[in-house]
């Protein structure tokens, strides 16, 4: 293996080291000829993913709570319910 090519692995190697290094960044972005130009282009990198982020959460459609028709609130799993919480609801039913 000549200078030459031991030299462009070595750089794709840094390249991968940082895209995978910063995973908040346009991988695609982080690029460039030397371990210099791959380290600059990586703040630039994460500036363009923040931006991304923030206009796909801002045209996200604002989640509205529904509520079930006569405004009762959702079905409670009792599965899910802890054991203390089974027992009061327990005790409440056989005292009233």
């Amino acid at each position: 293996m000549d200078e030459e090519q031991q030299s462009v692995d070595e750089l794709a190697l840094v390249r991968e080291l940082a895209r995978r290094a910063y995973p908040d960044a346009v991988a695609e972005l982080i690029d460039g000829q030397s371990a210099e130009e791959i380290a600059a282009s990586i703040e630039p990198a994460r500036a363009a993913y923040a931006r991304l982020r923030d206009e796909i959460e801002a045209a996200r459609p604002v989640a509205v709570s529904q509520v079930p028709a006569g405004g009762m609130s959702p079905a409670i799993d009792p599965d899910r319910l802890p054991a203390a919480e089974k027992i009061r609801r327990g005790l409440g039913k056989t005292r009233g």
